[in-house]
């Protein structure tokens, strides 16, 4: 029986085995007329379409952005706030760069709505500060997103006056061996809450967010099948946090009932090189 279990384990690591989903991506893929999606090796030598790969980066980036999810007030020095969410966002599968992932590879159309879970856990700090970690996942894929966030309250509960706060967070993708991405996101909150019935509190905001994306590449082969022909190899150029500024505009509503929340919000994505990315709910 011993080849039984030595077959079992060699099929268990075997890299066949490993799951990817829908989502997941290699920037060495081809379309289905068989050239480089972000790359061109005719000429016996690959030359990298850097425009692609900014633009694919970006949209990536965006998906998996930081998300603001709560009014400008902070929890206080004892609070505590454990929570989960669901982000849809719209992306530009017209363009064929997202080709590049597992669905676009098929014969369906490439994805034009991505998924993403997130679990954020915050802690309020004093001096109105509060420190938060998130752990995010792009569905129907091995992509994931940690992050962390620090926000500072200017102001907060006055009873004409909206409470104002800024926030900076960073998220870091990991589960792709040819991309690092990292997203920085600068936010300014305002918000003003409401009693109702003397146990609902509702607070309507607004954020405005700087949105920077860093992306770098590994060593890119456009030959897999051929390891005698490494010359081909090539990376891309680096696009770095300041390279593509973008802004992101976010209106929500935080319902709290006792210690229940739940908050429904909207964002509508700029892009610097691009019209639009879409909306996330």
């Amino acid at each position: 029986m011993r080849w039984v279990q030595t077959a079992a384990v060699c099929l268990a690591l075997s890299p066949s085995a490993a799951w990817a989903g829908d989502f997941d991506f290699r920037l060495n893929r081809v379309d289905k007329s068989g050239s480089g999606i972000l790359y061109d090796c005719s000429s016996g030598s690959c030359a990298v379409n850097q425009g692609r790969f900014n633009d694919f980066a970006t949209q990536l980036g965006f998906v998996l952005a930081p998300r603001l999810a709560s009014p400008a007030e902070t929890l206080g020095h004892a609070g505590f706030h454990v929570s989960a969410m669901w982000s849809g966002s719209f992306v530009s599968n017209d363009q064929n760069y997202w080709e590049l992932t597992d669905r676009g590879q098929r014969n369906t159309a490439a994805p034009g709505f991505l998924q993403t879970l997130q679990l954020d856990v915050r802690k309020g700090l004093p001096f109105s500060f509060e420190l938060g970690v998130n752990f995010m996942w792009l569905v129907d894929s091995e992509l994931f997103a940690p992050g962390m966030e620090v926000r500072w309250a200017l102001q907060e509960g006055y009873e004409y006056v909206p409470d104002l706060s800024l926030r900076g967070a960073v998220n870091h993708m990991v589960g792709n061996r040819d991309l690092l991405l990292t997203t920085v996101a600068l936010d300014a909150v305002l918000s003003k809450s409401f009693g109702l019935f003397g146990m609902i509190n509702l607070a309507p905001y607004v954020g405005w967010s700087i949105i920077m994306i860093a992306a770098t590449s590994r060593v890119i082969d456009p030959t897999p099948i051929d390891e005698a022909d490494p010359q081909q190899n090539f990376v891309f150029e680096e696009m770095g946090l300041t390279s593509r500024v973008n802004h992101k505009l976010t209106f929500g509503l935080r319902l709290l009932v006792y210690v229940v929340n739940v908050s429904v919000q909207g964002e509508v994505q700029m892009l610097a090189d691009y019209p639009k990315l879409g909306l996330d709910f």
